[in-house]
């Protein structure tokens, strides 16, 4: 009898294992591209450096990036990232971040 209560009590939780593991597959699926600071930068309520700073960035930061755009040039390129923060929406340029290859348009 005690063995069959530990074969049961096994297989229940062989099953409540691949449910688990297929949860966390599938919100890996859906998880939003990270961002990854590379140099010393400054967030912007705007893809602008006219616009209000939000907040100081150190190279290493991680944060979740939502889309691309266009805006300001800076170095010869007009792309700024949408980046979800503590302080809502901020804008970084693309000259200091890395981020997921596939990322939508704004």
């Amino acid at each position: 009898m005690n063995k069959r209560i530990a074969v049961a009590a096994t297989g229940g939780l062989a099953v409540l294992g691949l449910v688990g593991l297929a949860g966390v597959a599938g919100a890996a699926e859906h998880a939003d591209p990270t961002g990854l600071v590379l140099a010393p930068t400054t967030s912007y309520s705007s893809p602008s450096t006219q616009s209000a700073p939000i907040r100081d960035l150190a190279p290493g930061t991680g944060m979740q990036t939502i889309c691309h755009t266009e805006g300001e040039t800076l170095t010869g390129n007009p792309n700024w990232f949408r980046i979800s923060g503590s302080h809502g929406s901020e804008y970084v340029h693309r000259s200091a971040i890395s981020v997921a290859p596939v990322l939508p348009h704004c």
